[in-house]
């Protein structure tokens, strides 16, 4: 399949409100994939790869939009989630209590699943879990940093209010993990409607549906 049929975007659209769109930026795939393959670039993608994955926190809102979206031109990348890992971490995870013997395995699928997409938030936040258990503080940190650069990237394209301020991600799996850190829980039901995936939302403080 030809990268130009995949580039897609999913717009997460869960707040039925009038968005600023004048703060966010659409990712521009044109230029991203220009910048990213050329060396002399400071988007370079070897080189904005290797710092994000040192957690490097100096990297700015265009580094952390070039680093996640810019992966799409990677010969490793596919916006599909079918990884075994997924189904052994969440069993893992499902557990009612975790208990210490639990953290190897945990932090094995989830650096499984990262090699196979070094942007999965889901992962990532597993990573966290068993790091404040251990009470690993620089390990945690690094996890953290590298959750914050994805999610930074994401929320700088829409707000997710409407057609116009979408959510862009570049895995399906990364709408729902974006979720909880926007204070939701997913509801069970989504629709793709204009290329864009409505996802509905479980009960919320906010009172927001969809």
């Amino acid at each position: 399949m030809k990268k130009s049929v995949i580039l897609f975007f999913i717009a997460v659209c869960i707040l039925p409100a009038t968005a600023q769109d004048a703060i966010f930026t659409a990712p521009d795939y044109k230029q991203i994939e220009k910048n990213v393959r050329d060396s002399t670039s400071p988007f370079y993608y070897p080189s904005l790869l290797e710092r994000y994955l040192a957690a490097d926190s100096t990297l700015n809102t265009e580094e952390r939009r070039h680093v996640y979206f810019g992966y799409v031109y990677q010969p490793k990348y596919t916006p599909a989630d079918t990884s075994q890992y997924n189904n052994l971490l969440a069993e893992v995870l499902s557990s009612q209590s975790l208990h210490p013997d639990d953290y190897p395995k945990i932090l094995s699928y989830a650096d499984a699943l990262l090699v196979e997409d070094p942007f999965n938030l889901r992962a990532l936040k597993a990573k966290l879990l068993v790091y404040a258990q251990q009470n690993n503080v620089a390990d945690y940190k690094k996890a953290a940093h590298q959750k914050k650069i994805v999610q930074d990237a994401i929320v700088s394209t829409g707000d997710g209010m409407s057609e116009k301020t979408p959510f862009y991600v570049i895995r399906v799996s990364h709408e729902y993990d974006l979720l909880p850190f926007l204070g939701f829980s997913f509801g069970g039901d989504d629709k793709v409607i204009k290329n864009g995936n409505y996802l509905t939302l479980g009960s919320n403080r906010f009172g927001v549906e969809r």
